[in-house]
């Protein structure tokens, strides 16, 4: 009796210290939500597996080409607004931010608004989205695809081993000598059950992920805080014949004490598994059910997506930047950014722009804030219709598809000049042009890799095409000719800089009106080039502008 008194006793203080244990580790996770609540990551982004479920799921609406993502640094501008929690809402949000929507109907405004006002719900919501933050949890996306691994044609096969190892197991204990025996069969069904590991990797590791996400939406749905639809109910009930095939293989996905108990027998359970070929047997089964479910799946994976992207946006926005939520108007050539800045940029000069029945045209020198600002445009015009949420003090356009040229490189692998780099993505602007989509056309120079003649020639046409209908364009170059040229077409600003004391200083400013300034030749000056140099630049310019005004006359 005094022995079962002691063991109850040591069991008692063994689960009374895994409980304490189990509490010290949720206040651990609590501080790490509360420390890192509005704030960067500072982890590394792994891009390839991230971009995974925007891949595999099909756009509606419009996706950003690979040169707007090399235009606007595509991956940093992710990463400076990425707040989520699990890796199935980063992947969420990737495929968000990628894809900017036509409808202005934006539902996470209730949960944003939900999460930025409570804060208990914020981190209740944040804690169980901790589940789904490891990296196993980025092969959920996978089973979205249609790449499931084939049975072979040996499986068959299969029944004849379990049964010869289930006889041998049973005759073994009334024969002992037969365990020998045993070793053989066992070593094959090892290297079976390793092999079809290997083999079935994203799906070995999605498989416990998607039953963690399927008790996550659980929990979300029978604690109430959260709006919820009926189809995500539907999709959890769906998916209940799929947990209780995989409950087995799932054994090793536990937290808390939980992982503290199943940590005992996890080399057991291995152990178990490789014998009878558990996992090899269950895992074609799954698959079969897994093609049958995709939609369910993608129902839940988009249901605890949304939750978290719409935590990371109630955080963006708590931060000490500016922000705004923009206002969309019906189809017109019209567009307001005021006090608009690049979120990368530290300290950014903010501008204001009103576009109002015309395009734009902005000249003016290097280093002056044309890039940068047809940058800020770009982005606040994609995170508009992406996160519904600016960086500046007030956003007004129509929904728009935005396409940009702003950084082009030769693309010597591929024996491409700088010139036909241009010419191929210019022409994948002029293929969008006629759309039935209102389009956004961000330019930075067009053709630079060409003559000046037939630049500006080529520069004018393109620019009258894309302006039709209702397409906004705005572009920036050094062709002053242009702007008399598409005056009619395109409205007029300008960046300048100034010298003093033999010193450039920009304000970054755009203005009103073309450019009137001309300080490349004095910008040699600056840089100490000869004298020679400097004097037959200035000769060979004023005869060059001479002759252009006579012409113009």
């Amino acid at each position: 009796m005094g022995y079962l008194i002691f063991g109850t006793i040591i069991v008692i203080a063994v689960l009374l210290i895994l409980r304490f244990i189990n509490k010290l580790r949720i206040d651990k996770k609590i501080d790490q939500i509360r420390s890192s609540w509005i704030n960067r990551k500072r982890e590394s982004f792994d891009f390839v597996r991230i971009s995974r479920y925007a891949d595999l799921v099909e756009q509606k609406f419009h996706r950003l080409t690979d040169q707007t993502i090399e235009d606007i640094d595509f991956h940093k501008l992710f990463a400076f607004i990425d707040r989520t929690t699990s890796k199935v809402g980063q992947q969420f949000l990737y495929k968000k931010v990628i894809e900017p929507t036509n409808s202005i109907e934006n539902q996470s405004e209730v949960l944003i608004k939900l999460f930025s006002l409570d804060k208990d719900l914020r981190e209740r919501t944040q804690l169980e989205l901790l589940k789904l933050s490891g990296h196993n949890a980025y092969y959920i996306s996978s089973l979205l695809g249609d790449s499931f691994p084939e049975r072979p044609k040996w499986f068959v096969l299969l029944t004849i081993d379990i049964i010869i190892m289930v006889s041998l197991t049973i005759l073994s204990f009334k024969f002992p000598v037969i365990l020998i025996y045993l070793i053989f069969p066992f070593m094959f069904n090892m290297f079976l059950h390793y092999w079809n590991k290997k083999n079935t990797f994203q799906f070995t590791r999605s498989i416990p992920q998607l039953n963690q996400l399927i008790n996550v939406s659980r929990r979300f749905v029978n604690n109430g805080e959260l709006p919820i639809d009926r189809s995500v109910e539907e999709s959890i009930i769906e998916l209940k014949p799929f947990q209780r095939k995989t409950a087995f293989i799932n054994f090793e996905n536990k937290d808390g004490v939980e992982a503290d108990l199943s940590l005992i027998g996890s080399v057991l359970t291995e152990f178990l598994k490789a014998f009878f070929l558990i996992e090899v047997l269950m895992i074609f089964q799954v698959v079969k059910e897994l093609r049958d479910k995709r939609l369910s799946i993608l129902m839940l994976f988009n249901y605890v997506g949304g939750i978290d992207s719409a935590l990371s946006i109630a955080a963006l926005r708590t931060s000490n930047m500016k922000t705004c939520r923009p206002v969309f108007t019906a189809v017109k050539k019209e567009l307001v950014l005021k006090n608009a800045y690049h979120p990368l940029i530290n300290n950014c000069v903010k501008n204001s722009l009103t576009i109002n029945n015309k395009s734009i045209l902005i000249t003016g020198s290097n280093m002056s804030g044309k890039s940068t600002f047809l940058r800020t445009l770009t982005i606040n015009s994609i995170l508009a219709q992406t996160i519904n949420t600016c960086f500046a003090d007030e956003y007004i356009s129509p929904v728009l598809r935005q396409f940009s040229s702003i950084r082009i490189d030769d693309n010597l692998f591929e024996g491409k000049s700088y010139y036909f780099q241009e010419v191929n993505t210019i022409g994948s602007l002029v293929n969008e042009a006629e759309t039935e989509f209102q389009n956004l056309f961000i330019l930075d120079e067009v053709f630079k890799g060409t003559n000046t003649i037939e630049r500006i020639a080529a520069g004018k046409a393109i620019l009258t095409y894309l302006n039709r209908n209702n397409n906004i364009v705005v572009v920036s170059t050094h062709d002053i000719e242009l702007a008399d040229m598409l005056k009619d077409e395109y409205d007029l600003y300008h960046f300048t800089e100034i010298v003093e004391n033999n010193k450039l200083h920009f304000d970054h400013r755009i203005k009103v009106g073309q450019v009137r300034t001309r300080n490349a030749i004095k910008i040699l000056e600056l840089s100490n080039y000869p004298e020679d140099i400097l004097i037959e630049a200035r000769q060979i310019s004023n005869t060059l502008r001479t002759a252009a005004e006579t012409i113009k006359e």
